[in-house]
């Protein structure tokens, strides 16, 4: 008998179940009176009644599945297209290391052999986000430097240094947060982690 995970009885029974058998281990009457005290502890007779019963099969976590994919595409695209109408050039160069990025965290799930589950593609659209802020961050202020008449060459090298300590900043709050979540959280929260820190790491 259990309670708890902690035996708290071990009979044993001599014969075949039939109409009678005997089981030994129980002990003294007065041990077999506290052992079934101890069972029919926290036993409540409350009677149970089914308002609703479903069944859910394996095919609703694929759609959520397809739909979290499907979100994920559209939502690609539509950074794709902000940033080639919002940087031209630059903006293209920020899609192909984006695109790089996300092939690399795939590769990576994939030699870990990691499910990619919702939580995870949950993280991969976070890491696309963080990825085209740095760049945001970066191509705003070469155009803060442009307008204040700086060179092309020295609007570059001030945007990229005056950022860096701000895109640091974010991507280490936001490591920390998915370490601390893969050490503590549940199994869906740890999805999440794993591709939000795969990302951080390679941006």
């Amino acid at each position: 008998s259990y309670i708890e995970k902690n035996i708290i009885s071990l009979a044993t029974v001599q014969a075949v179940l039939g109409t009678s058998f005997r089981i030994t281990g129980v002990g003294t009457p007065a041990e077999a009176s506290e052992l079934a005290l101890l069972l029919r502890a926290g036993a409540l007779p409350a009677p149970l009644t089914v308002l609703e019963e479903r069944t859910v099969g394996p095919g609703l976590g694929f759609d959520s599945i397809e739909a979290g994919k499907l979100a994920s595409i559209i939502g690609l695209c539509l950074v794709i297209v902000f940033m080639v109408a919002a940087y031209g050039l630059f903006g293209i160069f920020a899609n192909f290391a984006l695109f790089f990025n996300i092939v690399i965290i795939l590769g990576a799930l994939s030699a870990l052999q990691a499910t990619l589950t919702l939580p995870g593609i949950a993280g991969i659209v976070l890491t696309i986000g963080m990825a085209v802020d740095a760049n945001v961050l970066i191509y705003e202020r070469m155009r803060e430097e442009l307008d204040r008449g700086a060179s092309v060459r020295m609007a570059i090298r001030n945007g990229f240094q005056r950022a860096f300590s701000t895109i640091v900043d974010s991507n280490l709050t936001t490591l920390i947060t998915g370490i601390v979540l893969f050490s503590i959280g549940t199994d869906q929260l740890k999805g999440f982690a794993v591709t939000l820190i795969l990302g951080l790491s390679l941006n």
